[in-house]
């Protein structure tokens, strides 16, 4: 949840900078209220999708396993020391609720005194001694003995009523129960109400443009402080008369092309969810020991499997940098090749192979696995490299060793940390590095406590020893 927080609040801050900077002063009506709402529905949505990358076999360098996902909760000396803080926020998203529902239940006080009258064939809601006028959906309240010309008021807050104007507020405010801290939803709702008056004077002008500017100058209304209403007197008088004055001018066509590609790459930065992370998350969700090829390799292996299912593959992998290896390759029988694919990793190309267990290729295989002291050419596992004493061993150990960082509890960070890491030959841990983490001191938590692992039992190939990649997944979780 913290993490979609903060991406929804850097959109938006992002698009009210965008909308500040190139569109402020613009006077294209439709479009700007297009691009207030717009965006702000944007900035909600995008953090939610998942966009896969494109990449190029980016599965082939990767674990052979993934062991099943810990989950590690905080103590409750730690978290209940910090709650005040979580208590005050939501104190204050109650208060703005609060002052959402009383802004209704006064709009409901004001109908319930108003008297319904008929004004040049408009239907308004008359209150004596009401010194403004403003509109809540298709109401408009009104005195109209308090103003000289009140058909023209009536026109500009009828412009509110048919263009929906409240929708606009009734979401914008909805949206500052949760997010009351986040400047940028204040100064949209600010910009929006600009952006309602000069659409009301618009419509307003159609009918009667030659008192309405007249009307503007002679009426010095006041706020009511109403703020789920629209009124007349929303916008600075002197800068609707300017506005109006060039109302007719269009948005630049490179401005609006600049705009477009400035939000589809902002969107596209926060929903494009990195594929190595979606196929991680998938291989923790379905399986403790699953082997992690990338899609096309995987599709060609269980083709081969289903036609024939009483043979078992392995899948042997190689780089095209190593000539001993190629060369030893290419001394292979084709036929003993069930499938082959060349894949890129950064600068670098490898050659991967789906090949029968009990073929010549394969023992092959494992002697030259055997023969290199490096172990870089070939991943083939068939026995997986795990703690000593199993998963549950395993799982104690975390519990003892790893503990939900405070800040992480402090700023309500919670999430998946991936580390992955390499058994070697003799059980130590080595090349350990954090895949996809969540910040706040939770992946260099996790971390340590993997780089102080004791060894573990080493993967095994035919009663042989090898180096084996592996992902730990943990699950860093707050109470509800």
């Amino acid at each position: 949840m913290i993490i979609y927080i903060v991406e929804f609040s850097i959109l938006h801050l992002l698009f009210f900078g965008i909308y500040k900077l190139m569109l402020s002063q613009e006077t294209q009506l439709k479009f700007l209220r297009f691009f207030l709402l717009g965006s702000t529905v944007l900035a909600l949505i995008v953090p939610l999708l998942e966009i896969p990358a494109p990449s190029e076999a980016v599965f082939v360098n990767l674990a052979t396993s993934v062991y099943p996902t810990f989950e590690i909760n905080p103590t409750g000396s730690n978290f209940s020391s910090w709650s005040w803080i979580e208590i005050a926020a939501l104190a204050l998203s109650c208060l703005f609720a609060l002052k959402f529902v009383s802004g209704i239940i006064q709009i409901a006080a004001y109908y319930n005194k108003s008297i319904e009258k008929h004004i040049n064939g408009i239907t308004v809601r008359e209150i004596p001694k009401l010194e403004t006028s403003f509109t809540f959906f298709q109401w408009i309240f009104i005195d109209s003995s308090h103003f000289e010309n009140p058909e023209d008021i009536i026109q500009h807050e009828l412009g509110h009523a048919k263009k929906l104007h409240i929708l606009d507020m009734v979401f914008f405010h909805l949206l500052t129960i949760p997010f009351w801290w986040l400047p940028s939803i204040w100064l949209m709702i600010k910009e929006l109400k600009k952006v309602h008056e000069f659409e009301a004077d618009e419509f307003a002008l159609k009918i009667n443009d030659k008192t309405y500017a007249k009307t503007l100058v002679q009426c010095t209304l006041r706020a009511h402080g109403m703020n789920l209403a629209s009124s007349f007197d929303d916008a600075p008088i002197f800068n609707r008369l300017n506005f109006m004055k060039k109302m007719k001018k269009k948005i630049s066509t490179w401005k609006v092309a600049s705009i477009a590609a400035l939000v589809a790459i902002s969107g596209a930065m926060f929903a494009c969810e990195d594929e190595l992370e979606t196929e991680i998350k998938r291989i923790a969700d379905e399986s403790n020991q699953q082997i992690d090829y990338s899609a096309d390799v995987k599709a060609a292996l269980d083709e081969l499997k289903q036609q024939n299912p009483n043979t078992e593959y392995v899948v042997v992998e190689t780089s095209l940098d190593n000539e001993a290896s190629i060369e030893k390759l290419n001394s292979y029988d084709p036929g003993q090749i069930a499938k082959i694919f060349v894949t890129k990793e950064g600068d670098h190309k490898r050659v991967v192979m789906i090949v029968s267990q009990d073929s010549d290729l394969f023992n092959k295989t494992v002697e030259v696995q055997e023969s290199d002291p490096t172990n870089e050419v070939f991943t083939i596992v068939e026995k997986a490299a795990s703690f000593p004493g199993g998963i549950d061993a395993f799982n104690e150990y975390i519990s003892q060793n790893l503990s939900y960082p405070v800040q992480a509890q402090q700023l309500g960070v919670e999430g998946r940390v991936f580390i992955k890491f390499i058994v070697e030959k003799d059980g130590s841990l080595s090349n350990l590095e954090v895949v996809r983490g969540i910040g706040a001191g939770c992946d260099q938590a996790a971390l340590d406590m993997m780089k102080n692992s004791p060894k573990w039992n080493p993967g095994e190939q035919r009663g042989h020893k090898i180096r084996q990649k592996l992902i730990q997944n943990i699950l860093f979780k707050l109470p509800s």
